[in-house]
């Protein structure tokens, strides 16, 4: 019952809290997911290294290592192209705990699934106080931003590397426009609204804009730009000669790895991305010099996501640090 005032009015007592999930809790259901994630992720090198072993033989140790600052370089383009469309949707992060979002949530793609990423990315954002359904809508678009451009590029790209790559890949005119015009805000937003209604959601409160979509279209044509370059170092190191390999590396690398993207079973695309990617570079090298380039790709970027990923639990001794 509520007791009156001195006016004789009531005043209404205040609702309790709602319920909140013990934090302790959130963290070891954090703490569970890297480690699982990380173990999936490792038994995925050692489960290839008995073909992994020889294809590094071939392509030479300073080739492999000397691709990993690119691969590198791909992964903190594409932070920030999702860390970008992040603000554009009202929610700005700084560099440091954005990237820890972003490293730790892309070894999910190691499970089976291409859920698991999208689940990490906003489970661990909620720590930073950004609402599930901005988190997943950033997913969905960053996504879709990164088929659109990563298609886009090979569309572009493939017929400068290989005489007959438009005639092999001609249907990829036909989803392009569709892609293309996804990105634009309006598309975009009545897209997610779309996919929101389905699941019974409100919309989203704030809608991307022209401005965000391009700046984070920029990050995601530089992170494809330096996974191809490290796409032609391997290739290069195996053989291939000739400038006609950069735009057919670059091509072949985003085209094999967009189709891995939407093969959705298959833990990071294995199986799909390797044949797209080995049946483009067969084209300038021998099948069994695209299959070592295809293994030993495979290999630096699991290693560069479990390095990326670990470093990113690294937390600041100085709280300055978080808001670099």
């Amino acid at each position: 019952m509520t007791p009156p005032t001195p006016s004789g009015t009531t005043v209404s007592a205040p609702a309790p809290p709602a319920p909140r999930r013990p934090r302790g809790l959130g963290i070891w259901l954090k703490i569970g997911f890297l480690v699982l994630a990380a173990t999936a992720g490792v038994w995925y090198i050692a489960a290839h290294w008995g073909e992994t072993g020889p294809a590094l033989s071939e392509i030479g140790w300073g080739a492999a290592l000397g691709s990993v600052p690119l691969v590198v370089g791909a992964g903190v383009a594409g932070m920030l192209a999702w860390r970008r469309l992040l603000a554009d949707l009202g929610h700005p992060l700084p560099v440091i705990p954005a990237a820890r979002v972003f490293y730790s949530s892309q070894l999910g793609k190691y499970l089976p699934g291409s859920v698991w990423t999208f689940v990490a990315q906003v489970e661990l954002a909620k720590f930073l106080r950004v609402p599930r359904a901005v988190s997943f809508a950033v997913s969905v678009l960053a996504v879709v931003l990164s088929l659109a451009v990563g298609l886009s590029m090979a569309v572009i790209l493939l017929p400068f590397g290989a005489g007959d790559a438009l005639r092999q890949y001609w249907w990829l005119w036909l989803i392009l426009p569709v892609l293309v015009a996804a990105i634009h805000p309006a598309v975009t937003t009545r897209g997610i609204n779309l996919l929101f209604r389905t699941f019974r959601r409100p919309p989203i409160a704030v809608r991307p804009t022209g401005r965000g979509m391009l700046a984070a279209t920029g990050w995601q044509i530089l992170s494809w730009c330096l996974m191809g370059l490290h796409c032609f170092v391997l290739v290069r190191a195996a053989g291939a000669e000739g400038w006609t390999v950069l735009p057919l590396a670059v091509g072949g690398f985003t085209l094999a790895y967009c189709a891995g993207l939407l093969f959705v079973p298959a833990p990071a695309g294995f199986g799909v991305r390797e044949l797209a990617l080995g049946a483009a570079l067969a084209t300038v090298i021998s099948p069994q010099s695209a299959a070592a380039v295809v293994l030993v790709s495979r290999l630096v970027l699991a290693a560069v996501d479990l390095g990326m990923a670990t470093l990113s639990i690294h937390k600041p001794k100085h709280p300055e640090e978080e808001g670099t």
